[in-house]
């Protein structure tokens, strides 16, 4: 479990693509991330990797080489990457039934467990215990 007494903030899948990209979001939510970012308060779960990949196989997302899109992120940014630990993962499958998505359950998991912000602009991910941040 990560402690500490400053905000930290993982992102939803969607929320990293949007601000990673610079699309779709307000200024002033690319603003605070970036901040966030050089302060390295921004995480970003291997769950969202994979998510990501399945998205450009369904032709929902056009990134053209996975790979290198997740490496220059990860170079270019202070994002910390994290993998849900096989705690996080049991304790997502035994979330109320709101919302069935095994990605955000495993994300929800993993904000709960290392006190984490997530940041989503998802309503259903609102109905559980967990603390959510959108601008």
């Amino acid at each position: 479990m990560i402690m500490s007494k400053k905000s930290l903030y993982l992102f939803d899948t969607h929320s990293l693509v949007f601000w990673s990209n610079k699309e779709i979001v307000s200024k002033e939510f690319i603003k605070f991330f970036d901040k966030q970012d050089q302060q390295c308060n921004l995480y970003v779960s291997s769950i969202s990797f994979w998510e990501i990949a399945l998205l450009v196989k369904k032709g929902k997302l056009e990134i053209e080489d996975i790979h290198a899109w997740k490496n220059e992120l990860l170079k270019n940014t202070n994002i910390r990457l994290i993998h849900p630990s096989e705690a996080e993962l049991i304790d997502s499958t035994l979330l109320p039934d709101y919302h069935n998505d095994p990605f955000d359950r495993a994300l929800i998991a993993q904000t709960n467990h290392n006190n984490f912000k997530l940041v989503t602009k998802n309503e259903i991910i609102k109905k559980y215990k967990v603390p959510v941040f959108w601008i």
